[in-house]
């Protein structure tokens, strides 16, 4: 069987991911094809495949291949839903803690009352510093630190036309973070990240990362989230806090040379048998 592997062509990072799959399919038996979304457009349209490991975010693309019959791993909706961390929050807070969040309202024009009343909103209910976030990046680097209420002011007038949102600023994880990689409905690693000159945890941007201890408590936490969502593999991001874990964010799409190098194992090996041995038509 020929699988797919798509990555976005302006993203060089998912190549080595890309890699490790490949070669979890090849040792399975299979074929694999890694094809930007760009390639990709061009060969769904001359040959159709059963199952293709989908590592973008290309909604169209990914719909258009489900409409053609192909199982993506993840399923296309899932990502659209995990790239917006607004819906996330959405969708877990009634059964998962996660940090106290407010989403912005679209707004189409400025407006400086309204930017006012917002401002005070969030500085009352979530307190300072505060997190924004826009609802779609990757990697942390649209991730602020809000230290004064002239900063969530300012924030508001420069992006109100970007969705986005504010959360809760965990000081007890300020830097530190758990991040844990689930395929199937198993935790399979989890590594601890911090930085110290950052608030942000975040490998790619200066963060160190070690193994740590799946405990069951942990992977029945993340499995049960990546359930909830969908997924058939994922990234989880926990954050510390004295009464116990916090749910931040999930990837969908999430990086794991990092993760392979501080675990020394192959993700990317068991997202390829998990989707080798999936059954079509299963749940």
């Amino acid at each position: 069987m020929k699988i797919p592997i798509i990555i976005n062509h302006s993203i060089p990072y998912f190549v080595a991911s890309a890699d490790d799959i490949s070669e979890g399919i090849r040792k399975a038996g299979h074929t694999p094809i890694v094809l930007n979304n760009i390639e990709a457009r061009e060969k769904i349209a001359k040959e159709r495949f059963e199952k293709c490991i989908f590592l973008d975010k290309d909604i169209p693309l990914g719909l258009s291949m489900e409409i053609s019959g192909t199982r993506l791993f993840n399923n296309i909706g899932s990502i659209e839903l995990c790239s917006d961390k607004r819906r996330i929050d959405t969708f877990l807070r009634n059964d998962f803690t996660v940090p106290q969040t407010i989403s912005y309202p679209l707004t189409y024009f400025p407006n400086e009352e309204f930017f006012a009343e917002f401002t005070e909103k969030v500085c009352d209910e979530l307190g300072l510093p505060v997190i924004a976030k826009f609802a779609n990046g990757s990697q942390g680097r649209e991730v602020f630190l809000l230290n004064i209420k002239e900063e969530v002011l300012d924030f508001q007038r420069k992006n109100y036309i970007i969705p986005h949102l504010y959360q809760k600023f965990i000081a007890s994880s300020k830097g530190k973070d758990m991040r844990v990689y689930v395929v199937g409905n198993k935790a399979v690693a989890a590594m601890i990240r911090e930085n110290e000159t950052d608030f942000r945890s975040n490998v790619a941007i200066g963060g160190t990362a070690r193994k740590t201890e799946i405990t069951d408590e942990i992977n029945t936490l993340c499995t049960d989230v990546s359930n909830m969502l969908g997924l058939d593999f994922c990234g989880i991001d926990l954050l510390f806090t004295p009464d116990g874990f916090v749910v931040c964010e999930v990837n969908a799409n999430a990086l794991f040379a990092a993760m392979n190098e501080v675990c020394g194992i192959h993700t990317g090996h068991l997202i390829a048998e998990h989707a080798v041995n999936f059954k079509i038509g299963s749940l």
